[in-house]
């Protein structure tokens, strides 16, 4: 592991986790993440240093260990699928995979504001707040709204308004 790779981990498991895991350089070197099955049909995580107890049964008897992790967080996401009923796995875990795919792209899409909004106006130069909402919305861009884009665009002297839902370009 590089320098910088080391730091970017201290500085990860410093300030975004929430879990009680201890930083690399804190961890013993044999510890790892083990997933446990108990005979009530539930499954948590424990590490190789603790007595185990069931969450949610209390029981300290009749567990099943069934696979071990590296890390806390990919234990973390193994008991919630472990836990997750039958019936509705698949199609949870399909949603899950979805979603981290249009995040992924997401991630690395970056848009241009200014060409979106180019991209709403019409070929006589007037940009509608409906035709924007709409090109916002195929982009899948949460995070904005048409409002707060036309009103900065408008302060910056970008856009003037025609009318309640129409913009003209002055530049």
């Amino acid at each position: 592991m590089s320098t910088n790779a080391f730091i970017h981990e201290l500085i990860v498991t410093a300030v975004f986790r929430q879990t009680l895991e201890l930083p690399l350089y804190e961890r013993p070197m044999n510890q790892s993440f083990n997933l446990v099955n108990c005979g009530c049909g539930h499954s948590f995580g424990s590490t190789n240093s603790k007595v185990n107890f069931c969450t949610k049964c209390g029981s300290s008897t009749n567990f099943k260990s069934i696979e071990s992790f590296d890390s806390a967080e990919e234990l973390s996401l193994a008991v919630s699928l472990e836990n997750i009923p039958n019936e509705i796995r698949d199609e949870l875990i399909s949603k899950i995979k979805q979603k981290e795919h249009r995040l992924k792209i997401k991630s690395t899409k970056t848009i241009d504001v200014l060409d979106l909004m180019k991209l709403a106006t019409d070929k006589n130069g007037n940009l509608s707040k409906v035709v924007l909402d709409k090109k916002i919305s195929d982009e899948g861009l949460t995070e904005m709204t048409s409002e707060y884009l036309l009103g900065q665009a408008e302060m910056q002297g970008l856009l003037v308004r025609v009318d309640q839902n129409t913009w003209n370009w002055l530049s």
